[in-house]
This record gives C-alpha cells, sequence and structure tokens, in this order.
C-alpha cells in the first residue's frame, strides 16, 4: 500500500509541475509576442504604459500627502471661462404636462 502511495505522490508532483511548467511556457511566449508586436507598431509595450500611468497616479493621489520634494509648483496658470447664469424663469421651473 505504501508503494501504491509513493508512486501517487511522484505522479501528482510530476503533473503539477508539467502544469506550472506550461502555465510560465504559456505567459513567456505571450510576454514575448506582446514585445514583438510593439515592437513592430513603434510603441510602448502595454505593460510599460499601464505601469506608467499607474506610478503617475500613486505620486498624485498619495494618501498623506506629498514628499517634501515634491511640492506642486505654484507657476501653472489655469484659464477658466466664466459666464454669467441667467436667473430661471418660470416657465423653466415647471414640467411638461
Amino acid at each position: 500500500m505504501q508503494f501504491i502511495a509513493w508512486i501517487l505522490k511522484i505522479f501528482f508532483s510530476l503533473l503539477g509541475l508539467v502544469f506550472v511548467l506550461g502555465t510560465l511556457s504559456i505567459l513567456l511566449v505571450s510576454l514575448l509576442f506582446g514585445v514583438l508586436w510593439s515592437l513592430i507598431r513603434g510603441r510602448k509595450p502595454e505593460v510599460a504604459v499601464v505601469w506608467q500611468r499607474y506610478q503617475d497616479m500613486a505620486k498624485n493621489k498619495a494618501p498623506f500627502g506629498t514628499w517634501a520634494g515634491n511640492k506642486p509648483s505654484l507657476d501653472e496658470v489655469v484659464d477658466v471661462e466664466a459666464r454669467e447664469v441667467p436667473p430661471p424663469s418660470k416657465t423653466q421651473d415647471q414640467l411638461p404636462r
């Protein structure tokens, strides 16, 4: 009985190893295909773009403020178009029947 248990342990260990290696090889081939496709198109790989956006978002939305060296510049000028809003008329306040 112990011999059969030992054989089953080896069998399932090898089966798990084949599964892990197969999954890793599929991921590696997918990664290489993505990099080659990006080189053909002349763009950055999509993983690099997503990672860069995540890092930019994390810097801008720091939960406890920013580091002392990353103070926002006060030189930015924001143009805003201001328009006067007319007072609502009585006809606009009523719902159509």
